[in-house]
């Protein structure tokens, strides 16, 4: 089962983002990969370091970047899409929101349960729902950045059996320097899972670098490299199923 992510340069207009985004997504669907996905908060001007207003933010980007993730994943024919992240409105609260796209229609959503105090500062509600959805290569969890530091949250995903979980970031610099992902790779080989951690560039601690990760370890990361990409991996899924067996219950 191949995935790909978008490891992408922070951008200062919403035009600009867009553009690199499918750009970058083009390229990676020449490699003919399942999955493809692109990073948290991926079409926010300056991402989160001007982060003061959801409200602003979700009516400047949220109707644009919806439309580019349906019409992008029109082009994409069966690859899925997880979107990111973009700020959504919903009765009126605003969530940090990741979806999942395929054909051009949407096949779910995530809120994020986990703001951090700089979204809750700015208007960002939590979410309180875990997202797990049935495709036909395996079960996708999906979680956002900081739903990495609370247990029952990673719990909840895990209990509803996803085998591949998505973790779009936006750690911006301000990710403590730690080795590797101790966070990503405990829960992936604590509970038999592959993650796909999709940040940004400016994610330049190494803790909150893009990566594929295993039970076994980190298969791929991003380098130091100023510039957007595409990461691409092959995950075998009979492999992970086998280990799932030798966890305990």
């Amino acid at each position: 089962m191949k995935v790909s992510l978008i490891h992408m340069k922070v951008r200062s207009s919403l035009k600009d983002s867009l553009e690199a985004a499918g750009t970058a997504i083009r390229k990676a669907a020449a490699q003919k990969p399942d999955f493809i996905a692109l990073p948290e908060y991926f079409s926010v001007p300056n991402n989160i370091e001007k982060f003061n207003s959801a409200e602003k933010i979700s009516r400047e980007t949220y109707k644009p970047t919806t439309h580019f993730l349906a019409e992008t994943s029109k082009e994409l024919q069966e690859i899925y899409l997880l979107g990111g992240t973009v700020l959504e409105e919903a009765n009126g609260k605003f969530y940090n929101t990741s979806s999942l796209w395929r054909n051009g229609s949407l096949i779910g959503k995530y809120w994020k349960r986990n703001p951090i105090s700089a979204e809750l500062k700015a208007g960002v509600s939590r979410g309180d729902k875990p997202a797990v959805f049935t495709t036909e290569h395996c079960k996708v969890g999906m979680l956002v950045c900081a739903d990495m530091f609370d247990p029952p949250t990673i719990k909840a995903v895990v209990d509803l059996g996803a085998e591949l979980v998505f973790l779009p970031v936006a750690a911006m610099g301000t990710h403590p320097h730690v080795k590797g992902h101790p966070l990503s790779e405990k829960l992936a080989t604590e509970n038999g899972v592959y993650l796909v951690k999709v940040g940004n560039v400016s994610s330049n601690a190494r803790g909150g670098r893009s990566a594929f990760i295993t039970p076994w370890g980190i298969e791929q990361e991003a380098t130091d490299a100023v510039k957007d990409s595409v990461m691409t991996t092959d995950f075998n899924m009979q492999k992970l199923r086998e280990y799932r067996k030798t966890l305990k219950k």
